[in-house]
């Protein structure tokens, strides 16, 4: 009796795992201005300019929850199944980047930076995570 159930078990495990194909997720972000003074035109650019977040750990969580880095083009790769994710970074931050995430900020750790919906067929996505200001600081006059 157990040796049936577990070769169907089995079969069952080797089908989900294959029905899963790995999608190819390129990400990117921009920040929220943060300064005092009304920021110039070239500064509002910069800021909502897309930069390549590359060579950072991501925790995502949706119908499967994983981690994945991103590589020094800011691309990764992994099986998703079709669904809504939300993006959060861990406890590393790479300084290469002029982003506003501080992960000794609580609040910030928490927070979810941006969404992807896989769909079934799709294979590549582009995704971008927005940082906001610091909420662990008091706001700059």
């Amino acid at each position: 009796m157990k040796k049936p159930f577990l070769s169907l078990l089995l079969i069952l495990i080797a089908y989900t795992a294959a029905a899963q194909k790995k999608v190819k997720v390129h990400v990117t972000f921009t920040n929220q201005y943060c300064g005092g003074a009304r920021p110039t035109p070239e500064i509002e650019k910069e800021v909502n300019t897309p930069h390549n977040l590359h060579d950072v750990h991501l925790i995502i969580k949706g119908k499967k929850h994983c981690k994945a880095a991103t590589d020094s083009l800011g691309n990764f790769s992994l099986p998703l199944k079709p669904g809504k994710y939300k993006f959060y970074l861990s406890y590393h931050k790479n300084d290469a980047h002029e982003a506003n995430y501080d992960p000794t900020c609580k609040k910030m750790k928490d927070m979810s930076f941006g969404e992807l919906t896989v769909e079934k067929g799709k294979m590549e996505y582009e995704t971008n995570l927005h940082f906001p200001c610091n909420p662990c600081e008091l706001p700059k006059p």
